[in-house]
């Protein structure tokens, strides 16, 4: 009877802790995370996940976070609200130069209008990107609090862009009508 309730009670703090975590090709994904704002910490949930691949060979595995869950990428878009998003890097294919190239790619086609009125923030932008490795994450995270996006490599701040209409372009990227990738733009939308 002893050995029933410690297997009973392992098999439960086993499903407590795996209940707070998704595993996605081999990343673990948390279901709710705190960022640091300038308000504390705000909680934000995941609203979605899914792997960026390019033929057959999978880059990097998204999860979006958001304060309120949501399917719709033109709310989200058009919020202020505080938003992140983590691209936990799986592939050796995902160097600095090819980020920094996708990114930049991404937000020129995302941002809607002049491109030179964010073009110096975009530059400053890409130079927060010190090393991306294998096995690493990059997170972008905008606060509500004082409109700025910052950039964390493996949890150390790299830097912050201000800005509620840089927001929508960076996230443009993977929400847009001409998301980088539709599948993975459904599976961030948790659809």
């Amino acid at each position: 009877m002893r050995k029933i309730i410690l297997l009973l009670a392992f098999f439960v703090s086993f499903m407590s802790f795996s209940q707070d975590d998704l595993d996605v090709d081999g990343i673990k994904i948390k279901k709710s995370i705190k960022v640091r704002d300038t308000g504390g910490k705000t909680k934000l949930y995941l609203n979605g996940y899914g792997i960026r691949d390019k033929m057959w060979i999978n880059l990097y595995v998204q999860a979006l976070y958001l304060t309120e869950r949501t399917n719709d990428p033109d709310k989200i878009l058009d919020s202020d609200e505080t938003i992140a998003t983590r691209l936990y890097v799986t592939s050796s294919l995902v160097t600095r130069e090819k980020l920094i190239k996708a990114i930049e790619d991404g937000v020129e086609k995302s941002y809607k209008g002049d491109i030179s009125l964010i073009r110096e923030r975009l530059d400053k932008f890409m130079s927060f990107f010190e090393s991306v490795t294998e096995k690493g994450y990059v997170e972008f995270v905008y606060s509500k609090e004082d409109v700025k996006t910052y950039v964390f490599l493996n949890d150390k701040l790299t830097g912050e862009i201000e800005g509620l209409d840089f927001r929508r372009a960076l996230f443009g990227i993977w929400l847009e009508e001409k998301a980088v990738d539709r599948t993975l733009k459904k599976r961030l939308l948790g659809m």
